[in-house]
């Protein structure tokens, strides 16, 4: 039997400097590509969050939605979520503009993504006024919940023809502020 013939190890040294200039270049590396492992990960939970919730992306359109509570006339000034104010009908009279909140909103069966048909309270920018005028209606600028004033109140037609009480596409009428009713509310 033949001996295997060993041969000697060689060692190679690699002699390596690290100056303080390349230190600080491979940090900024390691740090940026975490960054961007960081920003590609967020983003993605991101995009998916909001494919999964249609009130997370506005489209730059102003929310509104009207409440699910219904209040006195007196309690108007302070149904709406925080965010959003007590809505005046000008602010309300072109809903192609706007985008109804979904989330906070009263629903119905057949809502979809948009208002349901219910009435709720507006404001009309009148002076202080208990009459049963509907667009003068502010319930005595929605302090009073008295039988004796009245509020105005809106809502989508439920039923789709013109009539004397429809201004564009609203509803128009007044309430006791003694009734209860929702309150529509807008993206402050």
């Amino acid at each position: 039997m033949k001996e295997k013939e060993t041969t000697p190890e060689k060692t190679i040294v690699i002699d390596i400097k690290l100056t303080r200039g390349l230190v600080v270049a491979l940090s900024c590396v390691l740090v940026g590509v975490a960054l961007l492992t960081c920003l590609t990960l967020t983003g993605e939970s991101a995009a998916a969050s909001e494919v999964e919730t249609a009130e997370a992306v506005s489209s730059g359109m102003r929310l509104y939605y009207l409440t699910q509570v219904e209040y006195k006339g007196n309690g108007a000034l302070s149904a709406c979520a925080t965010g959003y104010h007590f809505a005046s009908f000008w602010e309300l009279a072109d809903p192609s503009n706007l985008k109804y909140n979904t989330s906070l909103g009263y629903m119905r069966d057949d809502s979809g993504y948009g208002p349901p048909y219910k009435n709720g309270w507006v404001r009309t920018g009148y002076v202080s006024s208990g009459t049963d005028v509907p667009g003068r209606a502010n319930c005595l600028l929605w302090t009073s919940d008295s039988g004796t004033n009245y509020g105005t109140r809106v809502n989508l037609p439920s039923s789709w023809t013109s009539g004397d009480e429809d201004m564009g596409v609203w509803e128009i009428n007044s309430g006791s502020c003694s009734g209860s009713a929702s309150v529509w509310c807008i993206e402050d």
